[in-house]
């Protein structure tokens, strides 16, 4: 047991010291544009940043506790404000492959079977795609005869974005919902599939998404609920949008605020259909192409980098310094074990 203790304390300790190790390249590489933009701009302008940031984490907060509380009343805003913030931290430094895996963990800690912190991720993820949409087709619908004017060949792209993420959607309601199309796969996957451990796997896998979709079935039955979570998506989107007209508007205040938030909305459904440079993210492309004409490169990419900031660094930050003050926790504590199993031998020998 003794052994057992010591060699928790020695991986956690490793684990610790890859995550620094991961950290300090992250922002030393990836983040530091992001940062030298930060000693470059105001600290009005900073804080109004932060704040939006922060309110946007808060109602993501309470997003996920609308969709968490059907399977355990003690989940709250302030769980669901970390959970946000904890899968931003490995969003960043696992570079995105472990996004999805740290969030049903994270549920999983806060007492949820696995099963259900998949339903509660696949729904969080369908109710922030169905409020990009929303807003996308509102920022069309207001922006259109100006589109159609000077950028007519952008239109059809934006409807692209839109169709395929409701295909999105679309999918991973049925794969979460429809029994026929489960009892279609595993009669598929029974008929190519002849190993018994794959076999094995397969069952294994068709209670997990049976179990997935009594999940989802819980939560789409409140109507009320679906409503208030989607309400919450477009909210907590709007203080998103917003960061760039705040940024703006300091050099450019004839902007027009409705513009910048539906070029915003654009850029953020487009970043997953547009094809671009290598070495460019699909978002900034697309956010430069539409802000450049606008406002000239460098404020466009000023205004690039401080809208990271607030949706992209700010809770990596906060998801950072609760996830290492967490694993500080769990180093004290097995120190503590470790340090009660050597007392108890002493007095054992004595």
């Amino acid at each position: 047991m003794k052994s057992h203790s010591k060699t928790k304390i020695v991986l956690n300790v490793l684990l610790l010291a890859s995550i620094l190790g991961v950290i300090f390249f992250v922002m030393d590489n990836s983040l530091s544009d992001i940062f030298s933009e930060l000693a470059k701009t105001s600290w009005m302008v900073i804080g109004l940043v932060v704040i939006l940031g922060t309110i946007y984490q808060i109602i993501e907060g309470q997003s996920i506790k609308e969709i968490s509380s059907h399977f355990t009343s003690s989940f709250t805003t302030k769980d669901g404000f970390f959970a946000s913030c904890y899968v931003a931290f490995y969003r960043v430094i696992s570079f995105g492959t472990g996004t999805l895996v740290s969030e049903v963990f994270y549920y999983k800690k806060k007492g949820l079977a696995v099963s259900q912190g998949v339903g509660v991720t696949a729904l969080h993820m369908i109710m922030y795609k169905a409020a990009v949409i929303f807003l996308s087709a509102i920022g069309l619908v207001i922006q259109f005869s100006l589109f159609y004017e000077y950028r007519p060949g952008m239109i059809p792209f934006i409807l692209t974005g839109m169709i395929l993420t409701f295909l999105i959607i679309f999918v991973l309601l049925i794969l979460s919902s429809s029994i026929n199309l489960q009892i279609f796969l595993v009669k598929l996957a029974n008929k190519w599939l002849k190993r018994q451990k794959l076999r094995n796997l397969v069952d294994e896998w068709n209670l997990q998404i049976y179990s997935l979709r009594e999940t989802v079935q819980t939560i789409t039955k409140d109507r009320s609920a679906l409503s208030r979570i989607f309400i919450w998506n477009i909210c907590k989107l709007f203080f998103w949008y917003v960061i760039p007209y705040i940024v703006l508007v300091v050099n450019h205040p004839e902007i027009d605020f409705l513009l910048v938030l539906s070029f915003t909305s654009f850029a953020v459904i487009l970043s997953g259909v547009f094809p671009t440079p290598a070495g460019i993210g699909p978002f900034e492309f697309i956010y430069l192409m539409l802000f450049k004409p606008l406002v000239g490169t460098v404020d466009a990419v000023s205004s690039l980098l401080l809208y990271r900031f607030g949706s992209f660094v700010l809770p990596f930050l906060i998801g950072m310094v609760y996830v290492l003050v967490g694993k500080r926790k769990e180093i004290k504590a097995e120190i503590q074990a470790v340090r009660k199993e050597r007392e108890k031998a002493l007095e054992e020998e004595q």
